[in-house]
């Protein structure tokens, strides 16, 4: 076998570490897609979808507690509960408005940089490690990562549409 091929179970394992860096940027692409809007835009709900850019950020921010201690409790233990949050009553009652919004994406920053840094340390087979969500069934720690990331990209797309509709594109 050639000494620079990577046998096919071998890579299966292998966590792509470049996931943990786009994890941790995810905080830096949302302070950039809030910028230079004030309280009224950040409040309005201009479309697509029904919530304001502030109610997506509390969300992802909300999400992020979450799923930082869904991944903690993957690496902890062996085959945790992992129970759903519903994102809309977390919407409809924690008073998303009223929250901070720097003080939001802050949370959401040093969350994910202070788990990046746990995540780095972790061997490769850490990443294969499973908990049972009540919802979706066996998910695995690099799932979760990997499902993060693209929930922050996801939501860009809203907050893009939303700052178009309002006028506010980004250069």
């Amino acid at each position: 076998m050639c000494p620079f091929r990577v046998d096919p179970l071998e890579r299966k394992k292998r966590m792509n570490r470049d996931l943990i860096e786009h994890y941790q940027a995810g905080s830096d692409k949302l302070r950039r897609a809030v910028a230079g809007l004030s309280r009224e835009q950040l409040q309005a709900r201009p479309g697509p979808g029904a919530w304001s850019i502030q109610e997506v950020i509390v969300h992802l921010a909300d999400s992020d507690a979450i799923s930082i201690d869904r991944m903690k409790r993957i690496v902890a233990e062996d085959n945790p509960s992992l129970l759903y949050a519903d994102e809309s009553a977390y919407n409809d009652k924690l008073h998303p408005h009223e929250q901070d919004l720097a003080d939001t994406l802050t949370l959401l920053e040093v969350g994910r940089r202070q788990w990046a840094r746990v995540l780095r340390l972790l061997p490769d087979e850490a990443f294969e490690r499973k908990g049972i969500h009540n919802r979706k069934g066996e998910v695995t720690l690099g799932q979760l990562v990997a499902d993060y990331v693209a929930h922050i990209d996801d939501h860009l797309k809203f907050i893009h549409g939303k700052r178009a509709n309002l006028g506010r594109t980004l250069a």
